[in-house]
């Protein structure tokens, strides 16, 4: 059930602003609807928006993605990132890499000092 940004900041007594700030950073942009205070959370973004709160800097940024094939390496699927209009490999469960292909994934985006890697986060 979606909430509103400006009820959740009232729960969580922090400020709405703040809260939008990183709903737009954070999740990705089909869990985020509306503007402003009438601005909308689906249930997934509500409870990575409330880890946020606790731990802004611990929190991937997640993307919608497209499964394309299968990688070489059945732990990878290559899939293609509307929102930055590039094609990553992603991490996926082994088991999971063949009922994927051609099927829209939450995908969370890790960066560290190798660089930027992608893995699959179940809703």
């Amino acid at each position: 059930m979606k909430i509103r940004i400006s009820e959740l900041a009232r729960n969580e007594d922090c400020e709405w602003e703040h809260l939008l700030s990183l709903a737009k950073e954070k999740l990705a942009p089909d869990m985020i609807t509306g503007k402003g205070k009438a601005t909308w959370i689906n249930e997934v973004g509500q409870e990575i928006l409330l880890e946020a709160i606790d731990v802004p800097e611990a929190i991937p940024v997640h993307y919608n993605a497209q499964v394309i094939k299968v990688a070489p390496n059945k732990k990878y699927v290559y899939a293609y990132i509307r929102d930055l209009k590039i094609k990553v490999a992603v991490l996926v469960p082994k088991k999971l890499s063949q009922r994927l292909v051609g099927k829209s994934i939450l995908i969370e985006s890790i960066e560290d000092t190798n660089g930027i890697s992608y893995r699959y986060r179940r809703t």
